[in-house]
């Protein structure tokens, strides 16, 4: 160990521990699970852990959780209601368009469906994917996500029958994509 410490002397000093007041890796989880004692250990923060882990523990404002709670009243073919809490969760940290559609799916699943890479890919076969989070956030990757999104849900209407029913597309056609032996990550 002393190898280390002297071969890092000149990134660390004398003071190694002045490194932790630059790690700043999920802040406020991180403080939280810090101050872990076992009694508090429930499913809830064992899944708090697992996502700090995976670094995506999504954060979301209390007034966006209650908004949320509205989108239940928005009817098929309607999604475009939703561009408010769309833009609000897309803000937040940890909520990327996949996650904003999942979250909205489970809520309302006659008006909303998950888009993710294999239902897209089937749904818009050589289409360009839709855009990844960003670092630094902008208006432009909000509305393109928005767009992208309803334009999606749209397509999907229009696949929709008695066989493909709306609520249930996004489960069939990811099963479809698996079906069609296409991998994660490539366009195949």
């Amino acid at each position: 160990m002393t190898d280390l410490i002297s071969e890092y002397k000149k990134v660390w000093g004398d003071n190694l521990k002045q490194l932790l007041e630059e790690y700043d890796y999920q802040k406020k989880l991180t403080e939280k699970l810090d101050t872990l004692g076992p009694k508090d250990l429930d499913i809830k923060t064992f899944y708090e852990i697992v996502l700090w882990k995976l670094n995506r523990f999504p954060s979301i404002e209390d007034n966006l959780l209650e908004e949320l709670k509205t989108v239940k009243e928005i009817k098929p073919n309607e999604h475009r209601k939703a561009k408010d809490v769309l833009y609000k969760m897309l803000r937040s940290p940890g909520i990327a368009l996949p996650m904003a559609s999942t979250i909205l799916r489970f809520l309302n699943p006659s008006a909303f469906q998950i888009i993710d890479d294999r239902v897209y890919r089937v749904v818009h076969p050589g289409k360009a994917k839709y855009p990844a989070k960003p670092q630094k956030l902008n208006e432009r990757y909000l509305k393109t996500s928005s767009k992208i999104y309803f334009d999606y849900l749209d397509a999907l209407h229009k696949l929709s029958s008695p066989k493909l029913p709306f609520d249930k597309a996004d489960r069939i056609l990811y099963q479809l994509d698996i079906k069609l032996g296409n991998k994660i990550g490539t366009g195949t």
